[in-house]
């Protein structure tokens, strides 16, 4: 489980995070939500050991995220921006094999090589392991970045230890096709002691696939729900400053929200 307890996070006198405490469900897939600004990718720089809060704690299990070390924690999570740059012609199969460097010393293992191949497989991209990465679409790439953190964490033969993956905003550049199969691969990994943490913009997309929900406001979490039926409108409309109601598809009766200015 990963926790963070009572962060605050300033810069100079502008204050970003205030008192915010969350327990990321284990094996869920957590979505923190709120508008721009919210402080939803500070928090989660912070969640990942990548940013220090200027107040509070995170931990990890019952270790603190400190503790941990540089080798141990980039072995136990990952993350996937939103977008990677890359300045250099690297095949794909040498961009995903990145995701095993704080596994091995000098040189990768047959075990290494089969796990890079295995992510390839995962996200559909066998067929372009040798292409240069730069000459792939958008989308592509955002593929072969999952499959380089589904490589880092990899526990699919042997899920005894904990993992975890944290999306920030990974598919807001992103078509449906793409969008559906990313997050469809990030759902699988809850079946092998993985939790999931991301950032989604678009509501539906996230009620859709989300199994717990942070809702961040001005830098505050103004709610936690272990449902999506436990966001209200009314707290929608609060927070993203939109009018909000539901409207059921008649073609199978699920419900879904409609926004207007």
């Amino acid at each position: 489980m990963v926790e963070v307890d009572r962060i605050h996070y300033r810069v100079g006198p502008v204050r970003i995070l205030e008192d915010v405490s969350i327990r990321f469900r284990p094996h869920r897939f957590n979505v923190i939500l709120g508008p721009n600004g919210a402080g939803k990718s500070t928090l989660l720089k912070i969640a990942t050991g990548l940013l220090a809060p200027t107040e509070g704690d995170v931990r990890y299990g019952d270790r603190p995220a400190h503790a941990l070390g540089a080798g141990t924690l980039a072995r136990t999570r990952a993350v996937l921006s939103q977008h990677v740059e890359l300045a250099f012609p690297l095949s794909v199969r040498d961009v995903v094999a990145m995701g095993r460097y704080p596994h091995y010393g000098r040189v990768p293992s047959a075990r290494d090589r089969e796990i890079v191949d295995r992510a390839l497989a995962l996200v559909e991209l066998t067929d372009k392991r040798e292409q240069s990465y730069p000459t792939l679409s958008g989308g592509e790439q955002q593929k072969v970045q999952l499959a380089r953190v589904l490589a880092q964490i990899w526990n699919y033969d042997d899920p005894r230890e904990e993992k975890y993956l944290f999306l920030d905003e990974p598919t807001a550049s992103l078509d449906v096709h793409y969008q559906l199969h990313l997050l469809a691969v990030a759902r699988e990994l809850l079946g092998f002691r993985c939790t999931v943490v991301a950032i989604l913009h678009d509501l539906n997309v996230a009620f859709d696939h989300g199994d717990a929900f942070f809702i961040l406001e001005d830098g505050r979490l103004a709610q936690e729900a272990d449902h999506a039926d436990a966001v209200s409108g009314p707290l929608i409309e609060r927070v993203f400053h939109v009018r909000a109601h539901r409207v059921k598809d008649p073609s199978d009766g699920d419900q879904f929200w409609r926004f207007a200015l």
